[in-house]
């Protein structure tokens, strides 16, 4: 689809009227992009394979309840975390229909994994550098420093397998034909964008707005237009999940945002507890967001005097959609999961690349190998812990991916069939070796409906009545007793061994 878009890009926007100053793509400038598409989307792929090659092995978690709805698609026609029982906890449908459809052709779940990275990290780079081209400035640079900076940063390294490559893909395409105010283009991947996560509605309503309308209010239909097609993608999918899933948006809504984590950290003052917990890592993210936030503020200011440039309406309304998306999860006041600071991050990521490559030759090969070296200095820290990792430099789950797999095959062999066992809080690689009935409220509706109505007895009038609009053709069913439980522990002694970096020895009981 997303190849198809860039094949039809051959003149301006055909919703509102070409300004002067806007890019109108020539003969020449169609003769330069053909033969290069090709290129640039290979040195884009290949980046997301060489993070692949190191990564795979030490996928978080919630990448493996990905991976476990994406089999169970492919396998037996079910949306569940487990093959026993219809769940609605994956965040992203559209990545779990990827990674099926590269499960379905490959037969390998890790493989599919690459499979989508590597496309991702290419239509990034596709997207990247044509939105360079638009905006006057050298796409190689644009497109390399955009992508190679999430190849190499600590945040999307953490979260292979997750959807986190998708939002940076998408809210780009979104940014890249918004450039342009090419209505419907904008409103497609707009529309993935949402499937790719629920979330991403704001920031990429923020984009279409500012790009349509700051320079032409009267663009105001194609706005409207692009919003329009968006809805139209998205809305089938919600719709069936809502009357046939039991809730509109992923039920990882509700388990995601119930309590901060210990000491209080939440999603606004995440990153200082992370900056103490990593800070190597978190210097690396820091310099990326300052450049990206410096490159707004510049366009901000030329903006503001008068001269008004297609590219510092870009970079300032990427600015303003991270902005705004950073400071939506901070007013819910949700945990500071690792990835959901990765919509933010992608659009800094993007102002810097774009403003870097605004500046004088000179001075663009100066921040170019200031962030390269900053690059450098996060692999070097990431790749530290060995080729491939066991798990990656910024990881919060209790054990590695391996001894989970480990546990979890040994544990299908020592439960009988027909078990249910009560998960010890993370579930998603424990599930995928065991393929048993593993439970809790990311894989069993009714636990999760256990939650909602905490959720609802604490609600004031507004968050009840959308709680209990989402919910309204749930089934509700009691909490079953589960046969078996299965606990995490410190420590060494009986059970299932476990052990990562920072956190050390550990196993899993079977009571």
């Amino acid at each position: 689809m997303a190849a198809g878009l860039d094949a039809t890009d051959t003149g301006a926007a055909r919703d509102t009227p070409t300004l002067p100053d806007d890019p109108v793509p020539t003969r020449e400038d169609r003769r330069w992009w053909r033969p290069h598409t090709a290129l640039v989307a290979a040195a884009g792929g290949l980046l997301g394979a060489l993070l692949f090659l190191v990564a795979y092995r030490g996928m978080p978690d919630d990448s493996y309840i990905t991976l476990d709805y994406a089999r169970n698609v492919v396998e037996y026609g079910h949306w569940g975390l487990t093959p026993y029982r219809d769940a609605n906890s994956a965040t992203s449908p559209l990545n779990v229909w990827l990674l099926a459809a590269g499960i379905f052709v490959t037969g390998r779940p890790a493989v599919a994994v690459g499979l989508v990275l590597v496309a991702t990290t290419a239509l990034t780079a596709v997207w990247t550098a044509r939105l360079g081209r638009s905006v006057g400035v050298r796409p190689p640079v644009v497109a390399g420093l955009t992508v190679g900076l999430l190849v190499t940063s600590p945040i999307f390294a953490a979260v292979v397998g997750m959807e986190s490559f998708l939002v940076a893909a998408t809210l780009v395409g979104v940014a890249r034909y918004a450039a342009d105010r090419r209505a419907v283009p904008a409103g497609i991947v707009t529309g993935l964008a949402v499937l790719t996560r629920p979330d991403l509605a704001l920031p990429a309503v923020v984009l279409v707005a500012v790009l349509f309308l700051a320079r032409a209010p009267r663009a105001w239909r194609g706005a409207l237009l692009a919003v329009a097609v968006g809805v139209l993608v998205t809305l089938p999918w919600h719709v069936w999940s809502w009357f046939v899933l039991g809730s509109f948006v992923p039920d990882s809504l509700i388990i995601k945002t119930s309590g901060s984590f210990p000491g209080g950290e939440v999603f606004g003052n995440g990153p200082l507890f992370m900056a103490e917990r990593w800070p190597i890592p978190m210097l690396v993210v820091g310099v990326v967001v300052g450049v990206g936030a410096v490159s707004v503020l510049a366009s901000a200011v030329r903006w503001i005097r008068g001269r008004d440039r297609l590219l510092d309406r870009v970079v300032v309304a990427a600015g303003l959609a991270g902005v705004a998306h950073y400071a939506a999860y901070a007013a819910m006041g949700v945990s500071s999961y690792i990835w959901y600071y990765c919509p933010s991050l992608a659009l800094l990521t993007l102002c810097a690349a774009v403003g870097a490559a605004d500046l004088g030759t000179r001075v663009t090969g100066a921040v170019v190998t200031g962030l390269a070296l900053v690059a450098g200095v996060a692999v070097g820290n990431q790749v530290a812990l060995g080729v491939p990792w066991p798990h990656p430099a910024v990881f919060g789950n209790w054990a590695s991916a391996a001894d989970y797999i480990a546990a979890g095959t040994q544990l299908g062999r020592d439960v009988p069939p027909g078990q249910s066992i009560l998960a010890p809080g993370e579930i998603g690689t424990l599930a995928f070796g065991c393929r048993c009935d593993l439970v809790d409220q990311f894989s069993d509706r009714a636990r999760l409906m256990s939650i909602v109505d905490s959720r609802l007895a604490a609600a004031g009038p507004v968050e009840g009545f959308l709680l209990r609009l989402n919910f309204r053709h749930a089934e509700r069913l009691p909490v079953e007793a589960p046969d078996r439980i299965l606990t995490y522990e410190t420590g060494t002694g009986p059970g299932y061994p476990t052990y990562v970096i920072g956190r050390g020895a550990g196993r899993l009981v079977l009571e």
